[in-house]
């Protein structure tokens, strides 16, 4: 989608340390995308359904913390959410009962790995990124709002970088790449 492409873009031209100035560039680049895009008439529905997972680091008390947020335009600005380190935010479908959620939030924290250090890092990848897709891939089928096209973001050790577009096969694998901003690929 081309709303992606215009954010991820900004957001390689500037250091985002505010969750306001997020929310400013999805806002900013939403409004532009939508006047390019006028014509095509599945535009609007699109960026309706386009939430935001976000990850930006800011200093506090001068020491370095990494802030992670989620947006989405059926909220109003007001009603992000801001999540700290250790804060598991698990975000589910509007077509979840309670009951449901609350299964599959246990499920998912069963199954994430957490790594104690950068030598941890490549196999926790693989084992979170084998969970979402499990999940991703059971709960699409019933829940129209999950897209199976997604991206993952990582910071670790003051590092960050951000995957391709991934795609989920129907047997549930998925693969992609990340490249840190130091260049290296994890």
């Amino acid at each position: 989608m081309p709303l992606l492409d215009s954010v991820k873009r900004k957001l390689a031209t500037e250091e985002v340390t505010h969750t306001e100035r997020m929310l400013g560039i999805v806002k900013e680049e939403t409004e532009r995308i939508l006047n390019a895009w006028r014509t095509h008439p599945q535009i609007e529905s699109w960026i309706g359904q386009t939430g935001w997972i976000f990850s930006y680091t800011t200093l506090l008390n001068n020491q370095p913390h990494l802030r992670v947020g989620i947006f989405h335009p059926s909220l109003s600005k007001e009603s992000h959410a801001v999540y700290e380190v250790g804060e598991p935010a698990i975000i589910f479908p509007v077509e979840l009962d309670q009951e449901t959620a609350t299964v599959v939030c246990d499920s998912i924290l069963q199954g994430i790995k957490l790594p104690t250090d950068l030598s941890e890092l490549q196999s926790s990848i693989a084992q979170n990124s084998a969970v979402i897709g499990a999940v991703v891939n059971a709960l699409q089928p019933y829940c129209p709002s999950i897209s199976r096209r997604f991206q993952v973001g990582i910071h670790s050790g003051g590092r960050a970088g951000i995957s391709n577009l991934i795609d989920i096969h129907d047997d549930g694998i998925l693969s992609f790449d990340i490249r840190l901003d130091d260049g290296s690929s994890d």
